[in-house]
């Protein structure tokens, strides 16, 4: 069942989905043609699903002597977990304490749009767990301006391409988590991302083609551009900066810090799916039965929730191009045989339902009248 809003005053903001049904999909997953660079064979499969390639695990074994290989015999600190309080971060380090005994810290880089909910969240596993917790805090009113400035100078002139730049201000997640791991002179750091959370349409809205459309490889490796993208789409911002002054406002040193951090940061970690299945089912039921774990209140998905921006990007891409973050989550899934296509386009079509009170906290966040930004982004042109 869809989430009701209760509150009449969204209704104006609501989204038309009848064009968004209509749109041309692919018929093997749920991909539609307003996805950049896709393609449809004679049978309608896209170019995504023919040069995708399944998720291969190293086995559970491999995964025991790798614990048995960090853990301590004194019990002390044997680890960093990279702990955003979401649900895969949260079900690793259950995963990690409980069932491969390790001694971890939960680290976690603050940039100002972790929510009260993810905090909450934080709080349950780490006391339930008895893992101390390190937050390293950024100064959260100049991130949170930051995202304000550049919100506004999106509104000026709207280019999908540069909705990331919202979510620049993250990036430093990757030095301090190597910052984190000197001071405790640690050799290991854990994460549980979900190898499924493919993105490659954010950096295609810059023109920037998928590396799994150039050449067939693991399509659910760690999603690394190689230098020439890399290149070609700060290009593409910069192209964006020159013709919106906007943008040439007090965060561009922030920004340009996280591009550093995002691509040229070693991010080597241990990533628990590279081992065991992901499984949603089994990582909600473990979490909301086990430790009673706190879901929202507005949307009946469990992913993403305690990140403050993504209601409203997915707003923007669902609005405009017509699919989110969803979409290609569950693609995804119908290619590892997780989903029938038939499921997946039910759940997309409950999961991109706007999160309006999630919309709010972050507008109050960031310092931003709702509706003044809404009734610019509902004026939008679409992609359909």
């Amino acid at each position: 069942m869809s989430i009701q809003v209760s509150n009449c005053y969204y209704k104006k903001y609501e989204i038309d989905e009848t064009p968004i049904r209509a749109l041309k999909r692919c018929t093997r997953c749920i991909l539609p043609e307003t996805m950049p660079f896709i393609e449809f064979d004679v049978e309608g499969v896209c170019n995504y699903c023919n040069t995708y390639k399944k998720h291969s695990y190293l086995t559970l074994s491999d995964l025991n002597n790798w614990a048995d290989g960090v853990r301590r015999s004194d019990s002390k600190i044997d680890s960093l977990v990279s702990f955003s309080g979401g649900r895969d971060s949260s079900y690793g380090l259950h995963y990690f304490v409980n069932e491969l005994g390790l001694r971890p810290i939960a680290y976690t880089y603050d940039w100002g749009m972790i929510t009260d909910l993810a905090h909450r969240n934080q709080k349950l596993m780490c006391e339930r767990l008895n893992v101390e917790h390190v937050i390293i805090t950024a100064n959260l009113s100049q991130k949170r301006k930051n995202i304000q400035k550049n919100v506004l100078a999106w509104l000026k002139k709207p280019n999908l391409g540069m909705i990331p730049l919202f979510m620049a201000g993250d990036k430093q997640f990757f030095y301090y988590a190597n910052k984190v791991k000197k001071k405790y002179k640690l050799n290991d750091i854990l994460m549980a991302s979900n190898p499924f959370e493919k993105t490659h349409f954010k950096s295609g809205f810059c023109g920037v083609k998928p590396a799994v459309l150039r050449k067939s490889e693991n399509s659910s490796a760690v999603e690394k551009l190689p230098f020439l993208s890399i290149v070609k789409m700060i290009s593409h911002y910069l192209q964006q900066y020159s013709t919106n002054p906007k943008y040439l406002n007090s965060s561009i040193l922030d920004t340009f810090n996280a591009t550093l951090c995002n691509f040229f940061i070693s991010h080597k970690y241990m990533r628990l799916f590279d081992f065991i299945p992901w499984n949603e089912k089994e990582i909600d039921n473990v979490l909301i039965n086990e430790y009673n774990w706190e879901k929202a209140p507005d949307t009946e998905s469990t992913w993403r929730i305690g990140d403050g921006t993504v209601p409203f990007y997915n707003y923007i891409y669902y609005l405009i191009a017509g699919f989110t973050e969803n979409d290609t989550l569950r693609s995804n899934q119908v290619r590892e045989g997780m989903l029938s296509r038939e499921k997946a386009l039910e759940l997309v079509y409950i999961e991109n339902a706007p999160r309006f009170e999630s919309m709010k906290w972050y507008f109050n966040t960031i310092d931003l009248d709702m509706s003044m930004v809404l009734n610019e982004v509902i004026n939008v042109k679409k992609l359909y």
